[in-house]
């Protein structure tokens, strides 16, 4: 088994004795004897397992442990290296999260068995991880599109209300004549379009700080961070929209449009106020002629 180990230690000869027998077993090292530059070294390091030295000049094992352990992404497994063997100082290691303790001298086979099982569950945790943000992105991207779905805009919402996530304006934007192209062409063709569109409005919002829905059948609803550049993206994607042209036999080709609702109203602690507001305006291009953007 492969893995990154940071051994942290204050005894040069503690530390080369683990570092030869560790660096047989194909692992790689990482060492480091000054306590106090331990964090920085983990976060340089980036290791798949940490073996600490309890009793250290300036900072001990056990306050090093509590520091890591109080990072919130911190996810890597910690074995306590001590000659101290009292019950009480096992435990207390074991209570601040370390997944093992080994008391001085330890015998190198069960270091390594105690090595191979912790990689062993961080590599379990980390595919798990892996897992969990698939099934996240099944749950909350519209298979189609691509974008998000409703699920997502209901947790949004929820984000939303409790000032966890900010937004100062929405754009509904509509497939003007939708009905007609699946009628037409097919829903195959209809599917194409809503794709090929969803890229579009993907490609002009901030992937950092704007999001992006499929709100249902052939509208969107997406939510700016910045109400400054809104009626420029909403432009932006008209055009391009424009510019869309799907295949639908040899030489002969369709052109497609959009209608975009816009509100800058953006009241927090009423959703519901700001859907009503940006259909509205939806509404209002919808019922001057498509094509075109309105501002509520």
């Amino acid at each position: 088994m492969s893995g990154r180990i940071l051994i942290i230690d204050d005894e040069p000869h503690n530390l080369n004795i683990l570092r030869i027998f560790l660096n047989s077993l194909h692992y790689e090292i990482f060492t480091v004897e000054d306590g106090t530059e331990a964090q920085a070294m983990v976060k340089e390091v980036m290791p798949d397992l940490i073996l600490l030295d309890v009793m250290m000049p300036e900072i001990t094992g056990f306050e090093i442990c509590k520091s890591l352990i109080a990072e919130p992404d911190f996810d890597t497994p910690i074995i306590f290296l001590s000659a101290n063997a009292q019950k009480e100082d096992i435990l207390q290691g074991l209570r601040l999260g370390a997944v093992d303790y080994l008391t001085k001298p330890f015998d190198l086979d069960v270091l390594e068995r105690k090595v191979e099982i912790a990689l062993h569950q961080k590599a379990k945790i980390k595919n798990l991880k892996k897992d969990n943000k698939q099934l996240a992105k099944l749950v909350y991207v519209d298979a189609l599109t691509g974008l998000y779905n409703r699920a997502y805009l209901d947790i949004t919402i929820r984000m939303i209300s409790e000032g966890t996530k900010k937004f100062q304006a929405a754009m509904m934007v509509d497939m003007d004549y939708f009905k007609d192209i699946n009628d037409n062409f097919g829903h195959l063709v209809g599917d194409q379009v809503l794709r090929e569109v969803a890229a579009i409005i993907q490609s002009k919002v901030s992937s950092d700080h704007d999001l992006a829905f499929r709100y249902g059948g052939d509208e969107y609803l997406v939510l700016l961070h910045n109400e400054a550049n809104c009626v420029e993206i909403a432009n932006s994607i008209i055009k391009d929209v424009d510019s869309l042209k799907v295949s639908l036999a040899p030489n002969k080709m369709q052109e497609f449009s959009v209608s975009i609702g816009l509100t800058n109203n953006f009241d927090p602690t009423c959703f519901e106020q700001i859907i009503t507001q940006a259909d509205a305006a939806l509404l209002g291009a919808k019922n001057s002629g498509r094509h075109q953007i309105k501002i509520r």
